[in-house]
């Protein structure tokens, strides 16, 4: 084995070494790259200047070893560098430069030693030693821990005595931070016109938010994709529409999809387990081609009593999914404004909230419209139409404008909002809603009706928005009709000294009521969202299991809890008083669960229920059970809160009411059945023939006479009588099977 000389640098190596580990893991990238050059540098410099050697150890140069010109010289040099240091006792090899890009070293020789050695039955087990491969090459560093023992980290906090940690902070292990300024994207649209081929072709788009010059956006359906480089963006004043531009050698058609979307995530886990194997991962991708237990995720809390602490309220808690409406928006104002580069300088704030997709609105009260009144109120027939209306992004009401408001085709590209206290955001006095407004419809009495866009799967045109009070519909409204533009870049805005964010251009670019100096302005929040899911488990099995898998499997192998789930929200528990006092008049839930998907049983009770399958306490006003029928009527069954009645309110048919085996009656009585006078028998026929003739028979009439059951079928049955019926004889029937 060969060996180095070098033990006055030994402690540089080491610091060296793990600074390179460190920087991979936490720095971003770009200043990451610089780092890493220098201290990869530093090694190189220190292994060119010693002989080598393993008993200093522990880091090392791959090319210390030997040649690393080819893929093959570089392979022979790492499987003889891991076993020198391996038998040396474990240690780190960087891999420099310039070894071929085309080489990838796989970190597999690290041992699990048996003793005794096989073929004896092995008593105990212990990891031989490792290496760790360092490989910067291509900007991206890898890390291959040895693959037993892998990396750990160990931290341990032991304040001195008569100290004590600052008040109410976090202390992890590892902290990552991720800011993502600039770049990446997310969007996917439906392109509305023809886009011929050539060099700067227009894209016509519903929305431009998302869009960005130097945009890299895919086009096309599976198979017969082109990749587009967005040139500019703009804004067409006549056909009212934003684009972008882009080279296209095949010209797209209007309907294609298009988009591009990234992730740009903090940590990225993969197992792929191609050998028998139990486990748990913390990011859940798990590729399986094999057997044996997975958790994706496994939360253990082991307590002994007391986790309640002092006067907290989280107790312990396994899974917290937290879910909080932000409203501290973007306010500033402008200082300098571009309209030709969409630049826009701003002071009086430091950025912290601003984002891409969301548009800036003009807060200069001179550039708004407010005059007169606007109403939000049922469709009249025939109104409101759109080519781009759908069903489910459109209540069925319109944004009607006074005459006094004078509004014009021209609004068309500007923002809407309600201006009442009452329909600003909950929990605030002036943050409202602002809605783009995509078309205008004036009429002959001087009114007009805009429609605006919303998000539903795309941008969507709709008639009106959701508002929070219902008597808001029935009333005029204040409003304001705003200029503004959706900022596309805010990488020099977001804590940035240049204060700078980008804008698209819009309808009133280059006009009076566009950006000026001294404008305040802020960032509209998303004015209707789609509302984040706290648990979403979808399931693509493709073959039938032995095991009956549930999706929640809940057990209590413990003393009694009290519930399995508790629903509650911003609730006194009356609808009535919740309606008085809840912001949008509505109590906190619509509904508890929604079951929309066919199954065999509903609700499966498999076990006694000590006190009630189903307990209604009726503690305000009675819960009725309802059934829909005959296209939207309603039957419903309550329960007197003072006397326990049943009252059924609906079409009552009821056939038989006993069984004989796995035969149950299909008819129940006859009453009142008219008997001529003179007639001595009398056949009943049944309205649902019965399975058979296995039945009882009770009959009554109203004369006295002997009678008989004298035949029966599954038809009906036969009554013979002794006497002749009297005038106005009427008889009474029963079956019983």
């Amino acid at each position: 084995m060969s060996e180095v000389n070098h033990k006055s640098n030994g402690l540089n190596w080491y610091i060296i070494s793990w600074l390179i580990i460190l920087l991979a893991m936490i720095q971003p990238s770009h200043l990451r790259r610089v780092l890493l050059a220098g201290a990869i540098a530093a090694t190189t410099t220190l292994a060119s200047t010693n002989e080598p050697t393993t008993t200093a150890g522990p880091i090392f140069s791959l090319d210390q070893f030997g040649p690393v010109r080819s893929v093959t010289e570089a392979e022979a040099t790492f499987q003889k560098a891991s076993a020198d240091i391996i038998a040396a006792g474990g240690g780190v090899i960087l891999i420099p430069t310039n070894a071929p890009p085309g080489w990838q070293p796989k970190n597999n020789s690290q041992e699990e030693l048996r003793i005794p050695a096989p073929p004896a039955p092995a008593k105990s087990w212990r990891a031989a030693p490792g290496v760790t491969v360092v490989d910067a090459r291509g900007g991206t560093v890898k890390i291959q821990p040895p693959q037993a023992t892998g990396i750990q980290i160990d931290r341990t906090l032991n304040i001195p005595a008569g100290q004590s940690l600052p008040f109410w902070d976090y202390y992890p292990v590892l902290k990552l931070r991720n800011t993502v300024l600039q770049g990446s994207t997310s969007y996917r649209e439906w392109l509305l016109e023809d886009a011929p081929a050539g060099n700067d072709s227009k894209f016509y788009v519903a929305t431009i938010r998302g869009v960005f010059p130097g945009m890299f956006m895919s086009i096309g359906e599976w198979g017969t994709v082109e990749r587009l480089y967005v040139k500019s963006i703009g804004y067409d004043t006549e056909k009212k529409l934003w684009y972008f531009t882009a080279d296209t050698v095949a010209g797209q058609r209007k309907g294609t999809i298009m988009g591009n979307k990234n992730h740009v995530n903090v940590l990225d886990m993969l197992t792929s387990s191609h050998n028998e194997n139990q486990t748990f991962d913390v990011r859940m991708w798990r590729h399986n081609y094999s057997q044996g237990d997975n958790y994706l995720f496994d939360a253990r809390f082991k307590y002994m009593g007391d986790v309640h602490s002092t006067a907290g309220d989280e107790n312990g808690v396994l899974y917290a999914a937290f879910i909080e409406s932000l409203t501290d928006i973007f306010r500033a104002q402008v200082e300098k404004w571009d309209a030709a580069t969409g630049e826009l300088v701003f002071k009086g704030s430091a950025g912290t909230t601003l984002g891409t997709g969301r548009p800036l609105i003009n807060m200069n009260p001179a550039k708004w419209l407010t005059n007169g009144a606007v109403r939000i109120g049922n469709l009249p027939p025939g109104g409101g139409a759109s080519t781009r209306r759908i069903p489910a992004m459109n209540t069925g009401r319109t944004i009607r404008f006074t005459a006094e408001a004078g509004i014009t085709a021209a609004v068309a590209g500007r923002y809407f909002a309600v201006d009442e206290p009452d329909e600003m955001v909950m929990k605030t006095k002036d943050v409202r809603r602002w809605y783009l407004i995509e078309s205008v419809a004036l009429h002959p009495d001087g009114t007009a009706d805009i429609r605006i866009i919303r998000q539903w799967w795309g941008a969507k045109s709709a008639d009106a928005p959701l508002l929070y009070k219902p008597e808001s519909y029935t009333k005029p409204l204040r409003y304001i009709i705003a200029p503004g533009a959706n900022v596309f870049n805010v990488a020099e805005g977001v804590n940035h000294p240049n204060r700078t964010i980008k804008l698209v251009p819009t309808p009133v670019t280059g006009t009076s009521l566009d950006f000026a100096a001294g404008d305040k302005v802020e960032q509209a929040i998303g004015p209707d969202p789609f509302k984040p899911v706290p648990f979403r488990s979808w399931m693509w099995d493709q073959i039938p299991g032995a095991f009956p898998a549930p999706v929640f499997d809940i057990a209590n192998y413990g003393v009694m809890r009290d519930a399995l789930f508790w629903v509650r929200g911003n609730s006194t528990g009356n609808h009535v008083t919740d309606r008085e006092r809840n912001y949008d008049r509505n109590p906190p839930w619509d509904k508890y669960f929604r079951l929309d998907s066919a199954c065999n049983i509903g609700i499966h009770f498999g076990g006694d229920t000590a006190n009630a399958a189903l307990l209604f306490s009726q503690p305000h006003h009675v819960q009725p059970i309802k059934w829909q029928y005959g296209g939207g009527k309603t039957a419903s069954l309550i329960v007197s809160r003072e006397t326990g009645e049943f009252n059924f309110s609906g079409p009552i048919s009821v056939t038989g009411l006993s069984a004989d085996g796995k035969t149950p009656a299909r008819n129940l009585r006859g009453k009142d059945v008219a008997i001529a006078a003179g007639q001595t028998i009398k056949t009943i026929t049944f309205a649902t023939p019965e399975a058979d003739a296995s039945y009882a028979v009770f009959v009554e009439q109203t004369w006295l006479s002997v009678r008989a059951i004298t035949k029966k079928d599954a038809q009906g049955f036969t009554v013979e009588f002794e006497k002749p019926a009297p005038a106005n004889a009427t008889l009474d029937w029963m079956i019983v099977r």
